[in-house]
């Protein structure tokens, strides 16, 4: 039995963090998010894009919960409605109304869905997809992009090099210790934007592959646009071989616009999964595509389950998020002005500083990363990765949380902004980093 012998009243971030670790191994149960504390940090509240830790410190946040809260932290819009479906319960394990709601949210704005299932999770989303996809196409092989990061089940979790321009894709590195040996054995990985490599897989494995997943704009990376046509080639490739296309909208979706990435490229995927802005907050995924393609489930000849899946907490704040958005998609044009501002007054400030660094955006998602020197070709991300001063970027990091801003200090985790970011807001992000830049 774990006791501790602080007083957790008054406890210190660091005192509570340390007490936290004696009950939760490593302090959080999320390894990215352990990661993510590099000085103690244990919160109370947040609201806004505002967070106030235990000690009653204020910080602007620009990691927000990794994407979801596209109105700032608390939006009463979406808990409102939430709340009131907890008083009439949160789960039954039976069809509510809530459900058709929902869904036809998302029928009516994403491109590629005419149905979806539920689930908790991107990570549970992207699984179930690919096991669809395997038993449509009645093929075993997935193929991965470097850099792109589709949740952490075993077939496709699998260490990212960027660096050996597609010289095997089938040499397959697990991405965490312990994993099953031989899962990652009918994954194959590509470097992003390489169409050769990409022509050269499917000319040697076409029949074997059953889906080609990708975030559409990589966000787990950096923020990586495809290059002109690259996304168009993949369509074409799959459907020339007779495997799916699969976007990986977790971080896109609701996000760089109404439509997704999807709308953005103008390319329409043949499964599409949605997590993160979706339910504002709550944790709830989806993953879609046709009637004819989502028909396995409703025969119950493929598999999907979850007590948890479609919630009607989880369906409540769906519904008021996309209920939200579909009455004022003009905040994505909103968005999209604050946060060029930001990326703008950013490169500025590092430019004025004499620091070297890529400031990379896709809509209200940007990357910020340091640099050990300047990136000689925008395009070519693949030369960039070496560039980036990950001890550099740590340590900046810890000077701005210590002023007042937080942002997480893996440099190919993003910044997401929300219609809370006004500029005055901005302008005090930019003037924390400023004097971080100098004091670094």
């Amino acid at each position: 039995m774990t006791q501790t012998s602080v007083n957790l009243t008054h406890a210190t971030s660091e005192q509570l963090l340390e007490a936290t670790r004696a009950v939760i191994a490593g302090g959080g149960s999320s390894n990215m998010r352990n990661m993510g504390v590099t000085d103690p940090l244990v919160l109370d509240r947040s609201a806004g894009c505002r967070l106030w830790d235990v000690e009653g410190n204020e910080l602007i946040d620009v990691n927000m919960g990794y994407g979801p809260h596209l109105f700032g932290y608390a939006d009463p819009d979406v808990l409102g409605v939430v709340a009131q479906q907890l008083r009439l319960g949160a789960i039954t394990g039976i069809t509510h109304r809530l459900d058709h709601q929902a869904a036809e949210l998302i029928a009516a704005t994403v491109p590629s869905i005419e149905q979806v299932r539920f689930a908790n999770s991107g990570t549970e989303a992207i699984t179930s997809a690919l096991r669809l996809a395997r038993f449509l196409t009645g093929r075993a092989h997935v193929v991965t992009f470097e850099g792109h990061y589709h949740g952490w089940s075993e077939t496709v979790l699998r260490k990212s090099a960027i660096t050996d321009n597609g010289s095997d894709p089938t040499g397959a590195v697990p991405g965490a210790p312990g994993m099953i040996p031989g899962a990652l054995d009918f994954t194959y990985q590509l470097p992003w934007n390489d169409a050769a490599a990409l022509d050269a897989l499917f000319a040697a494995h076409g029949t074997e592959i059953a889906a080609v997943i990708l975030e559409p704009i990589c966000g787990n990376a950096g923020m990586v646009h495809p290059l002109p046509g690259f996304v168009e080639k993949i369509a074409d490739l799959t459907a020339r071989h007779g495997a799916l296309l699969v976007f990986d909208e977790v971080i896109t979706g609701f996000r760089v616009g109404l439509n997704g990435a999807q709308g953005v490229l103008g390319v329409q995927p043949d499964l599409t999964i949605v997590s993160k802005v979706l339910g504002g907050g709550f944790p709830v995924a989806a993953f879609g595509g046709s009637r004819e393609l989502m028909a396995p489930l409703a025969r119950n000849e493929a598999f999907h389950a979850g007590v948890f899946s479609g919630n009607h907490a989880a369906m409540s704040a769906v519904v008021a998020m996309l209920t939200k958005l579909t009455g004022d998609p003009s905040v994505y044009g909103t968005l999209d002005v604050l946060s060029s501002y930001a990326e703008q007054r950013l490169a500025d400030v590092f430019a004025e500083a004499g620091r070297p660094v890529r400031i990379t955006r896709a809509g209200s998602v940007l990357s910020v990363a340091l640099l050990t020197r300047p990136q000689e070709t925008e395009s070519d991300y693949d030369a960039a990765v070496p560039l980036i001063d990950f001890a550099a970027h740590r340590r900046l990091q810890i000077l701005c949380q210590r002023a007042g801003l937080y942002f997480h200090p893996n440099p190919l985790e993003p910044w997401f902004l929300s219609t809370a970011h006004t500029p005055d807001v901005l302008d005090s992000v930019v003037a924390t980093v400023k004097d971080s830049l100098a004091r670094l």
